[in-house]
């Protein structure tokens, strides 16, 4: 998973690097359309999707801003899966729900290409390390063995409840590409509020009012209203049937709403 869209080589020279050490590895695509510098999104783009992998999976995240910089490059075993990427916080989520076995320094690993470029570690550090990692290497010759509470934790905000008054405030945590805005309410919030199916919620960006029906799904509202629903990934999710909610209610990623269920 990275930032690098596929307008430039980046993507096919990552996959070139790992199958010219691996022949044999499989590489499966997740996204490559993260916004640019977005740490928030991979991080949160990874956490929901690793599930749905086979254990032992290792994925290869860069979305690397600090690219050359002071920040680490690290291996994170966790309990089903092996995460390597740089240490800014885009891999803790995922690592923090799955369990953290070991962690790894990576930045001066033995493994990594005999020219390593200071701004393409994707290629010259993350793709072959994890390539000699599904050859069999073992972790502990891949680099320098880390405290778990060295590595860089990316916070994610809680939402505020106030289950009295049936309010919470919420953050947006992701918008995809229908501008579907995924908030930071869970199922498990969701049932201590325990809206009704079809009632009505207001939903606030703090500067105007839009009510929302809780539905199972967009399609049971009409084009171009809004619905509210737990969405694919267990969250709590507005849309705009055939619409773009977050055009709709002018909200970006990382704001915060304040909805108000009945």
């Amino acid at each position: 998973m990275t930032d690098y869209g596929y307008k430039d080589p980046y993507v096919g020279v990552l996959k070139g690097v790992i199958k010219s050490i691996n022949p044999d590895a499989e590489i499966i695509d997740l996204t490559h359309g993260v916004e640019r510098h977005n740490i928030l999104e991979a991080t949160v783009m990874l956490a929901v999707s690793a599930r749905y992998f086979p254990r032992n999976t290792i994925f290869v995240v860069v979305v690397d801003p600090g690219v050359g910089g002071e920040r680490k490059s690290i291996v994170i075993e966790t309990n089903n899966y092996i995460l390597v990427g740089p240490d800014n916080g885009c891999l803790s989520l995922l690592a923090e729900i799955d369990g953290i076995k070991r962690v790894f320094d990576v930045s001066n690993s033995r493994y990594r290409l005999p020219v390593v470029s200071s701004t393409f570690h994707g290629r010259d550090i993350f793709a072959p390390v994890a390539a000699w990692i599904s050859r069999g290497i073992p972790l502990e010759e891949i680099g320098v063995e880390l405290k778990p509470d060295e590595i860089v934790r990316m916070k994610i905000e809680k939402p505020r409840v106030d289950l009295e008054n049936r309010v919470v405030e919420a953050s947006i945590l992701y918008i995809d590409v229908y501008g579907n805005i995924m908030t930071n309410i869970d199922e498990s919030l969701l049932q201590q509020v325990k809206p009704a199916l079809w009632s009505s919620i207001q939903i606030s960006n703090y500067s105007r009012v839009y009510e929302c029906k809780y539905v199972p799904s967009f399609s049971w509202v009409r084009e171009g209203e809004l619905a509210c629903y737990i969405n694919s990934w267990g969250y709590f999710e507005i849309a705009v049937f055939k619409g773009d909610a977050s055009r709709l209610l002018g909200v970006r990623q990382g704001e915060r709403l304040k909805l108000k269920f009945s």
